[in-house]
Order: C-alpha cells, then sequence, then structure tokens
C-alpha cells in the first residue's frame, strides 16, 4: 500500500506540475506578446504611479501618496523596482503588473486545488479550466499590461484566499497553523495595493459566518443530531487560527492604518466624490442610483455590447464574458446554487453539506466584492471597481465544464454504445470553449482594441511620440502643445521628475502651452521649433491671425510620428503693425500691447490679442484666465461675454517674450451704438481679476475698435 501510494503521490506531482507549467505558458504569452508596443504610450494614472515611484527611489517612499485621490504605496514600490531594473520606461513600469497577472493565474489553480478538495470536483480539471479562462481573459489580459494597482487586488485575494483553505484542509491539526497565519498576512498586504482590497478580510468573516449557519441548518433539516458533526464549521474547528489570521491581518495594515487615523480624509477621499451618497454627483435618489449602477455592473459580464464604455480601461462595450464563457458561467452559477441547496435536505449524504459549504464561498464571493460597484455611480459599468471578483468569476464557466466531464465519464460508464463518445463530446466541448475564449480575446486585444484610433489617444500615444522625437533630437528648445499643463505622461518619460517635485522643476529647453488658445512667438531673428500633440492644435483660427505669415515646412521624417506635428516658425511671423496698439500693463501679469478683431460671420467674430510677457513666475503654475465682452456705452451689465485660458503659463515666460492668444466673441444682433469691447485677466488660482492700468475696480480694460 506503502507504494501504491507513493506513485500516486509521485503522478499527482507531475499532474500538478504538468498543469502549472501550461497556465504558466499560456499566461506569459498573452501577457508578454508585443509588450513594448502595447498598449501604445503610457496612461496618464501609469504615469503618475511612475512619478511616485520615482519619489520612492529617490528616499521618499510612502505608505500612501495623497496625490490623483490617493493611491496606496506598495504597488509603488514594486514599480519603483521595475524601472531600477529596466529605467524610466513604460514597458519597466509595466513589468510588475505583467508578472502580477501571470501569478494570479497560476495562484488560481491553487486556490482552486484547495478549495474543491472536498467537493466532486476535486480532481485537476476544474481548478486547471478555471486558471486557463483567467489565462486568456481579455479582462484579466488588459489590467495585466499597464501599471496600475488594480491588478494586485486579484493576485493577493488568490494567496491569501489558497493559503486560507490549505489551512482549512488540515483545520484541528497543528500543521494549519502556518497557513492560516499566511492567509493573514496575504490579506494585510492586500490593502496596502488597491482599496477595494479592503473588503476581502470582511468576506472571509461574512463567509466563515455563512458557512456556520448553513451547516447549523443542514444539520436541524435532517433531524438527527449526528448526521452533522456542528463542529464542522471552521468557527468551531479552527476559531483560534482564525483569530491568529486576523490579528496577522491587522498587524501587517497597522502602519497604513494609523496613517489614516492621522489622515481620516485620505481613508474615503476617492469613494466620497463618487459615491450613491454625495449630494453633489445629483439626478436619481441614492438608492435608485444603486440600483442602476448595480445592473449596469451586472449585465456587462454576460450582454454582448454591455460592458465598459471607456477605452482605457476596456474594447469599449465589451462584455466581460463571451456569449459562449457567458452560457457556461451561468450554467455554472446555476449549478453552484443548486449544489448549495442540495446540501441541506434530507436525503442527501452529510458530504453534500460539507460540499455545498465550499461552494457556498464561491456564491458569496461575487455580491461582496461587487459592491464597490454598485455604490460608485460616477459612472456604470465600470471594469476597475468589479476587479475583486477575480478570480472567483472564472470557476463558474469551468465548474459547468467539470459536471458536463463527470457525466460524460458516467455516460460513458453505463456500457452502452454510444457512450462511448461522450468523453471524447465532452473534451472536445471543453477545448473548444477555451479556444473560442482565448481566440476572442486574441482577437479583441491585439486585434481590434490595440489598433484602434482611441486607444492610441486614450494611453497618450501623442505624449509619448513627442517624449521620442525629443529623445532623437537632444538638446533641442521647443515649445510644446499639449491639453495637460506638464502632462504626467511626458514629464515621466522625458523628464524624469518625481510626483513630489512635479510643479518645482523648470526645464530650460522645454515650454510648455496649449496651442487651441495660445501661441507664444519667437523673438525677432530667431526660430523655434513647436511641437504640437494631437489633442492641442495647433488651431485653424491662426490663418486668420492679422499679419500671419505662416509656418515653415518641417521634413516629413521629422514630423511623421503618429500624434505628432512638428512645425517651426521665425521670429516676426505675426506682423505687430496689423494690430490695434495697446499698452496695458496687468499686475503680477502680462502687458496687452495689441488686439484685433476679425469678423468670421454675422454671429461670431475672433478676437486676437498680443501679449508681452515678463519674468517667469516660479510656483504660479495654474495659470491665468482672458475675458472679453461687450460693455454698453453707459456702464451696466454685460452684453455678451466669452473666456478661454491664456494657454501660456506664468512658470514658462521669459523676460520681453511674447504670444498670441485668441477668444471666439459673439456678435449679438442688438448690439446699440457705441458699445465698447473689453477684456480682462483672472487669476486662476484665486478666481480673482488682475488690476490694469485704466481699467476699472473690476479688472475691465476697453479696447480700441477699428
Amino acid at each position: 500500500m506503502s507504494i501504491i501510494r507513493r506513485f500516486s503521490q509521485l503522478a499527482t506531482g507531475k499532474k500538478d506540475a504538468l498543469a502549472l507549467l501550461l497556465i504558466l505558458a499560456v499566461a506569459a504569452v498573452y501577457r508578454l506578446w508585443q509588450l513594448p508596443g502595447i498598449p501604445p504610450g503610457l496612461f496618464g494614472d501609469e504615469a503618475v504611479n511612475g512619478l511616485d515611484a520615482l519619489d520612492a527611489l529617490a528616499g521618499r517612499a510612502s505608505l500612501f501618496y495623497p496625490a490623483n485621490y490617493g493611491r496606496e504605496g506598495l504597488a509603488m514600490l514594486l514599480f519603483a523596482a521595475g524601472i531600477q531594473l529596466g529605467g524610466p520606461t513604460a514597458l519597466a513600469l509595466r513589468l510588475p503588473a505583467v508578472l502580477a497577472g501571470i501569478a494570479s493565474a497560476l495562484g488560481s489553480y491553487w486556490l482552486g486545488r484547495e478549495l474543491l478538495a472536498g467537493t466532486r470536483y476535486r480532481g485537476h480539471m476544474v481548478p486547471l479550466l478555471a486558471a486557463l479562462f483567467l489565462s486568456t481573459s481579455f479582462w484579466q489580459v488588459y489590467t495585466s499590461r499597464y501599471a496600475e494597482r488594480l491588478i494586485f487586488t486579484p493576485l493577493m485575494a488568490t494567496l491569501a484566499l489558497a493559503a486560507f483553505w490549505r489551512a482549512a484542509n488540515r483545520a484541528g491539526r497543528p500543521a494549519a497553523w502556518p497557513w492560516f497565519l499566511l492567509a493573514g498576512l496575504f490579506l494585510g498586504l492586500s490593502a496596502h495595493f488597491y482599496s477595494i482590497s479592503r473588503l476581502l478580510p470582511v468576506f472571509l468573516g461574512l463567509y466563515l459566518l455563512a458557512q456556520a449557519g448553513y451547516l447549523g441548518l443542514a444539520r436541524r433539516t435532517r433531524r438527527q443530531d449526528n448526521a452533522i458533526d456542528p463542529g464542522q464549521s471552521l468557527l468551531c474547528r479552527a476559531f483560534w487560527p482564525l483569530v491568529g489570521l486576523y490579528g496577522v491581518a491587522l498587524l501587517v495594515f497597522a502602519p497604513l492604518g494609523l496613517y489614516f487615523l492621522r489622515h481620516p480624509g485620505s481613508f474615503t477621499q476617492r469613494a466620497q466624490v463618487v459615491s450613491a451618497f454625495n449630494p453633489a454627483l445629483g439626478g436619481a435618489s441614492p438608492l435608485a442610483l444603486i440600483a442602476r449602477a448595480g445592473w449596469a455592473n451586472l449585465r456587462q459580464f454576460v450582454m454582448p455590447g454591455a460592458g465598459d464604455t471607456a477605452p482605457f480601461f476596456n474594447l469599449p462595450g465589451r462584455a466581460v464574458l463571451d456569449p459562449l464563457t457567458a452560457a457556461l458561467a451561468v450554467a455554472g452559477l446555476l449549478l453552484c446554487l443548486l449544489l448549495v441547496l442540495a446540501g441541506w435536505q434530507r436525503r442527501q449524504p452529510p458530504s453534500a453539506a460539507a460540499q455545498g459549504s465550499r461552494l457556498l464561498f464561491l456564491l458569496l464571493w461575487f455580491p461582496v466584492m461587487l459592491l464597490p460597484a454598485l455604490l460608485a455611480v460616477d459612472r456604470f459599468p465600470a471594469l476597475p471597481r468589479v476587479m475583486g471578483v477575480i478570480p472567483g468569476v472564472y470557476f463558474f464557466p469551468a465548474l459547468a465544464l467539470g459536471e458536463l466531464l463527470i457525466q460524460a465519464r458516467r455516460w460513458a460508464a453505463r456500457g452502452r454504445p454510444a457512450g462511448r463518445w461522450a468523453p471524447w463530446l465532452a473534451a472536445g466541448l471543453t477545448v473548444g470553449a477555451l479556444l473560442v475564449h482565448g481566440g476572442l480575446t486574441w482577437r479583441d486585444y491585439f486585434g481590434r482594441w490595440a489598433g484602434a484610433a482611441e486607444t492610441f489617444d486614450a494611453f497618450e500615444g501623442d505624449m509619448a511620440a513627442a517624449a521620442g522625437w525629443l529623445a532623437a533630437h537632444p538638446g533641442q528648445e521647443v515649445f510644446l502643445s499639449a491639453d495637460i499643463y506638464r502632462h504626467p505622461s511626458f514629464v515621466f518619460l522625458h523628464e524624469q521628475t518625481p510626483l513630489s517635485q512635479f510643479f518645482d522643476y523648470v526645464d530650460p529647453v522645454v515650454h510648455f502651452f496649449d496651442g487651441r488658445a495660445t501661441l507664444p512667438l519667437p523673438a525677432a531673428g530667431r526660430q523655434a521649433v513647436y511641437l504640437f500633440t494631437a489633442n492641442a492644435g495647433p488651431d485653424p483660427l491662426l490663418a486668420r491671425a492679422p499679419g500671419w505669415s505662416g509656418w515653415e515646412t518641417v521634413d516629413a521624417a521629422e514630423a511623421g510620428r503618429p500624434g505628432l506635428t512638428v512645425r517651426r516658425l521665425e521670429g516676426g511671423a505675426v506682423d505687430r503693425s496689423q494690430f490695434q496698439p495697446a499698452e496695458i500693463p496687468f499686475a503680477t501679469g502680462p502687458s496687452l500691447i495689441g488686439s484685433r478683431v476679425e469678423v468670421l460671420d454675422q454671429d461670431t467674430a475672433a478676437l486676437f490679442l498680443l501679449w508681452e510677457m515678463g519674468a517667469p513666475q516660479p510656483g504660479r503654475y495654474q495659470g491665468l484666465q482672458v475675458q472679453a465682452g461687450w460693455l454698453p456705452p453707459d456702464g451696466g451689465q454685460q452684453l455678451a461675454q466669452a473666456s478661454g485660458e491664456l494657454a501660456f503659463r506664468p512658470t514658462e515666460w521669459a523676460p520681453g517674450s511674447q504670444a498670441l492668444s485668441w477668444l471666439i466673441l459673439p456678435l449679438p444682433s442688438d448690439l446699440p451704438a457705441g458699445a465698447r469691447l473689453a477684456v480682462r485677466v483672472v487669476d486662476q488660482a484665486n478666481g480673482q481679476p488682475l488690476a490694469a492700468a485704466g481699467g476699472a475696480g473690476d479688472g475691465w480694460v476697453s479696447l480700441p475698435l477699428p
């Protein structure tokens, strides 16, 4: 018997090794294929994580980073490790997430082996199927290939819950203690990665209570005191080890918990903004919003076209599960529910209750970890907010296929001629389902999503192109037009400036502006190079500017980067003599030196304003707003107004430099004779108008009209 047992253990070990190698190979291919170029560019949230990681590398690591609605610090250390290994590149920044995605697939197999050990699915097939569904999931592949914290939630959940079930399988023996404590370690660590993970201890606690109630109900249903031992519940069998589990989890969480106690707003900062109970969101009642968000987030799992529409989180509208996998998942969910209900029926053996108590774990996992998506209602459906259901949700299609294989073997065992084909048909359907699932993921991710213009835009491909152009032209002084001032994607890829110094650094050769509203001008006799990103100009209205002589031609080889336009401009490209002269200095701001109104049609005109800047003003990065309006000849209420940013901020100025800005100005049909055109400049930091020479107390200054 000893030889037979050892041979069985050896065979089991080989099966595990082969399964793990298969999972590793599949998961690695889906996560490493064309990683340097897909996703394109660098998403802004990834870049902010990278800037925090640079702070960590500079010795300024933190338990919690308050910027960008707050982010837990442990993930930043892993991102910092990637940068340390590969430099400040998108590929190096994403490497920890890639490894976490692969590890999650392997951990899913471990969890399945431990969880299903006391069920009819205790063989290798269901855990292997669940891990392969996870490995080829569009959702999990997507989140494994970009540098965000949320990918660590399924990894920590998998490790914590697999260790918990390994301990549960040994409950009552000393060998269980280390596994319970290890589960507590992973639970505590999970809270250092992503806010959704804070629900994992809650989920586990609810399950322990539900399991105890379930087994107690099953015992009472049979009306036989010895049919089911009430001590089978883990709360009874492993009370003190469970106390140790939660004690370790609390101890590991304690440093972050103390931070939240000292900074209470940080714990709920993001949740308060997106909560259904935030009155600023307006609209329906909180319960109605929760119901709508819940329904939308449930539909996104199975309904084609009902998925997350944001291109930086999904192929817009793609459901989590393809139609075949969705049908299998629903079948697996119903099967799970039936087996749980059967567990307390009188005619079922006591082992059915033990099996039902384990499958109850999967049934409870989904609704509890779905709660963040129900309570956050600023947008729905939202894939990141349901990340906590991974990997549990992929066990449902695996259970359906596992049951099919079991029934096929039983059919074959009956000895009927037709039955001998049943295992082959079931195996064919199983392999086919995996191929369909993986094939659609490959098509949708590497084909449809990766090649879409929306994806390039969402992942800031234009900012990456600008950083690439400057890397190919080191030392070249440029004006960079971007839709976000000091765009974090560019700052990480080109400047490598830590977030703590984000607004303090000065780059002598890169000057930010927004070409949709403003154009910095080179000094007379000088030439300037302009990099226009796809989302920030150049504005076609420039062609109507008075005295505009146009751009110099740029070689196609230099300008031929997707999402980027490179232009050159000579000093004097704007003829100042074509403007109505003005000498209006604004306190702590620029001086208005010229203006010109160009009528576009009977209802609108373009107001062009020529400015002269002063010395740079470090720290004043929030910029200025220009407001223009028609005032009645005798004062009083404005007749019409337009406003826009003076999108060349004080931090970027140079003494004596000039800039051209423009606004679309309405032309009211009832404009009275003698109406005055006036402008003022407002400081966006405090909303107050700047005082102007010759202006009124509210900052308005009249402009000369041709």
